[in-house]
């Protein structure tokens, strides 16, 4: 039995909805209704009763609401007894990592009294988190949020490549070329993808696929292929032997930091957000 079980049985209990539980802890629904799946199977009883889509606490899931909310109410208060001296910011960067890393290492620098640290999401170590960095989702609605920058869209290539001595390209002349690419679960994936559909109407030919940065950049300097990157993302680290060619049909990439709006903020959170803003003006 894990502390976050019991943290998201408690908010499904006070509001008897999976997917509320969801958004205030911004992970898949399916992982809320997995998780407290495998709560009842390790207790032996059912918590909820289900009616459709629809759960309702029933009389064991009463009880053991009772138990959980004071033991975590303990826990909390022990925690803050502790932990008055440094306050702790849990970011999860689903985009803009690489740029997130250098804003982590710049804010810790000029401010002792807040600490931030990363996690990544995986269904089987769900994590809590304070804020996210992300792209713009369809629905917002669960979110407030903050826009960040507009990134470029560009096409790398190697300098040894036939297209590298091009100032700027349509992306409809590089349906025939082989790219490297991230994994198509990955959002900018995603994005690139969406858009060599909708700009260029052809699926990139993806030859080789990484979630790995410094992967992809090897395989782009040695001429293995091309790619469709963010601009600022990657002039951070861009390599000696690559090349930048715009793109005709412009496209930028949004990155936001977002966090649900049932989040109460403190004076360290707000602090973080306005840093956060300067410092991605620079951009």
């Amino acid at each position: 039995m894990e502390l976050l079980q019991l943290r998201y049985f408690k908010e499904a209990a006070e509001c008897e909805n999976f997917s509320l539980v969801a958004q205030k802890y911004m992970v898949p629904q399916p992982s809320i209704s997995k998780t407290i799946k495998k709560l009842e199977e390790e207790l032996g009883v059912q918590l909820f009763d289900r009616h459709g889509k629809k759960i309702v606490l029933n009389g064991n899931g009463k009880f053991f609401y009772e138990k959980v909310s004071t033991a975590l109410d303990s826990i909390d208060e022990g925690r803050t007894h502790f932990n008055t001296s440094k306050c702790n910011i849990i970011l999860y960067p689903q985009a803009g990592g690489r740029l997130v890393s250098l804003l982590i290492a710049d804010f810790l620098t000029s401010n002792n009294d807040i600490f931030l640290s990363s996690v990544y999401y995986s269904p089987e170590n769900e994590s809590h988190y304070d804020f996210t960095f992300m792209q713009m989702l369809d629905d917002m609605s669960p979110y407030n949020y903050v826009d960040l920058m507009q990134d470029e869209i560009i096409l790398i290539v190697s300098e040894n490549h036939p297209l590298s001595g091009k100032d700027e390209i349509s992306i409809k002349d590089l349906k025939d070329e082989k790219f490297i690419a991230h994994y198509p679960s990955m959002n900018l994936r995603q994005f690139t993808d969406r858009y060599c559909k909708e700009k260029g109407d052809f699926t990139p030919n993806v030859t080789f696929a990484t979630h790995d940065y410094s992967a992809l950049r090897y395989l782009v300097e040695k001429n293995r292929g091309v790619a469709l990157l963010p601009k600022a993302f990657f002039q951070i680290q861009q390599g000696n032997h690559i090349n930048i060619v715009s793109l005709k049909e412009k496209v930028y990439r949004p990155l936001i930091l977002a966090w649900s709006k049932q989040k109460i903020l403190n004076a360290a959170e707000k602090k973080f957000i306005e840093y956060t803003k300067n410092w991605f003006s620079q951009f």
